[in-house]
C-alpha cells in the first residue's frame, strides 16, 4: 500500500512517534511492517492494540500518516483473519464429508450382496403346492361370492369398466 501525502518525506527514525505513543508501541516498527506486507510482523508488534489516538502522526516531523497506515493494517488484519477462519471451517467440513463417506463405504462393504448370499432352492414339489393351494383360495373366494349373489372380482361377471359408477382414473364416485 503506498498513502503519501504532498508533504510526506521518508523516515528520519527520529523515535518522536515512539515516545509519544500512549500504549507504548513503536509505531515505527509497524509503519514499516505494514509498508512491506509484512502482517505477522505487525501482529507481533501489537497493531490492534493502537488505539488511534493520533499522537503519532502529530508528532511525525516527516508527516507519514501513520494512521491511515495502522487503520488499512488493522483492516488487512480483520480480513486475515475471517479469511483464515473461512479456510479452518472449510477444512473442518472437508474432513468431515471424507468421515462420513468412508462410513458410508465401510457401512456398504458389511452389507452382503445379494450375489453372496446362500441361493434358496425350492424343490419342483414345493413349487407345484404352492401353486395348488394359491389357486384352491381362489376358487374358495369365488364360491362364496357366488354362494352371496355377489359379482366376484376374479370371476367372468365383471362388470365391464365403462359401467362402473366410479370416475375413471380418480377413483371416487360421481356426485
Amino acid at each position: 500500500m503506498a498513502i503519501e501525502t504532498p508533504d510526506q518525506q521518508p523516515c528520519v527514525h527520529c523515535g518522536d512517534c515512539a515516545r509519544a505513543c500512549p500504549d507504548a508501541l513503536n509505531p515505527e516498527a509497524l509503519f514499516f511492517a505494514l509498508a512491506r506486507d509484512d502482517f505477522p510482523s505487525a501482529r507481533a508488534a501489537r497493531l490492534d492494540a493502537c488505539s488511534e489516538c493520533h499522537r503519532c502522526v502529530e508528532v511525525c516531523p516527516s508527516h507519514i500518516p501513520l494512521l491511515d497506515w495502522f487503520r488499512w493494517g488493522k483492516s488487512g488484519l480483520h480480513e486475515r483473519a475471517r479469511a483464515e477462519d473461512a479456510r479452518k471451517r472449510f477444512e473442518a467440513r472437508n474432513a468431515r464429508l471424507a468421515r462420513e463417506r468412508e462410513a458410508r463405504a465401510a457401512r456398504r462393504r458389511e452389507v452382503p450382496s445379494p450375489a453372496a448370499l446362500p441361493a434358496q432352492t425350492i424343490s419342483h414339489a414345493e413349487v407345484l403346492a404352492a401353486i395348488s393351494r394359491g389357486r384352491a383360495r381362489k376358487a374358495a373366494v369365488v364360491e362364496s361370492q357366488a354362494r352371496d349373489g355377489r359379482p366376484g372380482a376374479c370371476g367372468p361377471e365383471r362388470a365391464p369398466i365403462a359401467d362402473a359408477p366410479w370416475r375413471g382414473d380418480q377413483g371416487r364416485p360421481h356426485k
